[in-house]
């Protein structure tokens, strides 16, 4: 007989009752009343748990009737006790359908395996594979919006100005990882000269990450035109970035928009010759001698 275990999210998991005691100790309920938890969730008795009488128990024990069922919303949830158990109309037989509400460190892994090769050979503008990329964008896991951002930016045509607008709302993304992939997706589908795309990719250029930085440096090179002051103005403050990845790829990028042998950049560039930075001096003198040619 096996304990089911529900995460956040809703995906199942199962553990041995043997093993309960273990997890439940974890919410501070101590070995004796973990055990006697476990024992009555393996008998179908759960508000006879231990749990059922501890308020630091934050997670909640409870029966489902199926394999999508949602934990009650904490909005709803009563802070003692924190069991309950799903009336006898449903015709679910207790003692085989014990449900906890633990964490979910297996399932999500299960999940992020089977986004493995998403959208791998989708075609340049295949439909069912971008609707499915904006139903990973509301994902709550990070990597399932990483995937999706990614995704966008292979399968998504040229110019496509739905898929450059989810991109720009994840500029914003709350996690790093899904804001450095946005900007280069951004930079992947946007026309060049796209004065919007240039206007949102450049809003990363005061990100908190140094990485994200980095990488909107390298959209704007993509992105801007050659001999355009303002995208040229945009990377000014970049050559003075605390992180040195970010002074090298802003050089990348004005070589790449100046105008051949324009002075204010083979001035900038001069003036890296003097950076602390080995890396970032050599960078700069490798530049100044393809804008002088």
């Amino acid at each position: 007989k096996h304990l089911r275990v529900i995460g956040s999210s809703g995906r199942l998991g199962s553990v041995r009752p043997t093993t309960a005691p273990a997890m439940l100790r974890r919410c501070n309920l101590g070995l004796r009343g973990a055990r006697l938890a476990a024992s009555h969730l393996a008998a179908g008795r759960p508000s006879q748990g231990a749990g059922a009488r501890h308020g630091g128990l934050v997670r909640t024990f409870h029966f489902c009737t199926n394999r999508r069922a949602t934990p009650q919303p904490q909005s709803l949830a009563p802070a003692v006790p924190l069991l309950w158990q799903v009336p006898s109309s449903a015709g679910v037989h207790l003692h085989s359908r014990c449900f906890a509400a633990f964490s979910r460190p297996q399932e999500l892994h299960r999940h992020r395996k089977r986004l493995e090769g998403f959208a791998k050979d989708a075609p340049r503008g295949d439909s069912k594979t971008l609707q499915a990329c904006q139903d990973l964008l509301r994902d709550d896991d990070w990597f399932a919006r990483k995937t999706a951002v990614d995704a966008i930016g292979k399968v998504a045509n040229h110019g496509d100005e739905e898929q450059l607008s989810l991109l720009y709302k994840h500029l914003e993304d709350e996690d790093i990882f899904v804001r450095e992939a946005a900007v280069d997706a951004a930079a992947a589908i946007a026309r060049p000269g796209d004065d919007v795309a240039v206007s949102k990719v450049a809003m990363r250029l005061a990100d908190e990450d140094c990485f994200v930085r980095a990488r909107a440096v390298v959209a704007l090179g993509v992105l801007g035109k050659q001999g355009d002051v303002e995208t040229l103005a945009l990377l000014d403050e970049m050559f003075e970035d605390g992180f040195v990845p970010v002074r090298k790829r802003a050089i990348e990028a004005a070589t790449k928009l100046a105008p051949p042998r324009d002075a204010s950049v083979m001035a900038r560039l001069r003036r890296c010759m003097d950076d602390a930075d080995r890396g970032v001096r050599e960078e700069a003198k490798e530049a100044l001698a393809r804008l002088q040619a």
